[in-house]
């Protein structure tokens, strides 16, 4: 058990920062978000919105011409690069993984070693991650900040051991795992834990069932990548994301109950918590 835990709270509120009156989007960053696939062009809208719910000055999404077809009609804010142009393109953040399938494999196998910015990666990002170890191996040393966000059966295909295994001891799990790969490390559940590199673990208390449900993963992937990519540190973006993430669904909750509570009702949430 680490010895260093902390919780989420009313507090952690107190990590937003205000956003200047005199701006322009270049203050709040860019990130280029590679997601989605021909079966899962939900999960690159969802991460979507849930960036730019968060303040980010610019997204780019990456797609295939499936995705970017089915999402040009109903995503406008966003710009549409090719996967493959991702280094042509500069970014003050990038996510990885949420929907886009096993098909980029070695496309991530050079890429994510070339990314210098703060990159999350999610789902088939850490799928990816799970069966080539030696890449996080290559990437571990990313200074600006790298956060993984699996849930507990991901987090047991890193560490090659079951869901049991890992839900049997979570902060301790996450806590090695993210002082081996110096890493941001975000095993979601219920009472998310956050492991930073230095070992210590902050214990998220917000959030409800509602959450348990295809695509919450995706908002709150897009929500860290947007606050890294607008200056918060690895660490504030990830405790600061689950708990607006958890805090968003214990609002809306009241609303459409724990039953009818959608991801997709997160991210105006988000935004209006975030101010």
């Amino acid at each position: 058990m680490p010895n260093n835990i902390a919780y989420t709270g009313p507090h952690t509120m107190s990590l937003i920062k205000k956003r200047p009156e005199d701006s322009h989007k270049g203050l709040f960053g860019t990130l280029i978000s590679l997601t989605g696939s021909r079966n899962m062009t939900g999960a690159a809208y969802l991460s979507s919105m849930g960036a730019l719910r968060s303040g980010i000055g610019l997204l780019k999404l990456a797609a295939d011409i499936y995705t970017q077809t089915v999402l040009k009609g109903c995503l406008f804010e966003a710009v549409f690069i090719e996967p493959t142009e991702i280094n042509k393109h500069t970014a003050s953040a990038y996510l990885v993984g949420c929907g886009l399938g096993r098909d980029t494999d070695s496309l991530l196998h050079d890429l994510l070693p070339s990314l210098k910015k703060a990159t999350v990666i999610d789902a088939d990002g850490i799928n990816f991650l799970a069966a080539n170890i030696n890449v996080l191996r290559s990437i571990c040393g990313n200074k600006n900040g790298l956060i993984l966000t699996p849930h507990p059966t991901e987090m047991g295909r890193l560490i090659g051991k079951d869901t049991d295994f890992v839900q049997a001891d979570r902060k301790g799990i996450t806590a090695r795992f993210a002082s081996e790969y110096g890493c941001v490390l975000v095993l979601k559940g219920m009472n998310t834990v956050i492991a930073l590199p230095d070992g210590s673990v902050a214990v998220n208390t917000s959030g409800n069932s509602g959450l348990a449900k295809g695509g919450s993963g995706d908002v709150l992937a897009g929500v860290i990548a947007s606050l890294c990519a607008q200056g918060y540190s690895a660490a504030d973006a990830a405790v600061l994301g689950v708990y607006l993430h958890g805090l968003a669904a214990d609002r809306l909750v009241l609303k459409h109950g724990a039953h009818g509570l959608l991801p997709r009702d997160l991210p105006a949430e988000i935004g209006l918590l975030l101010g």
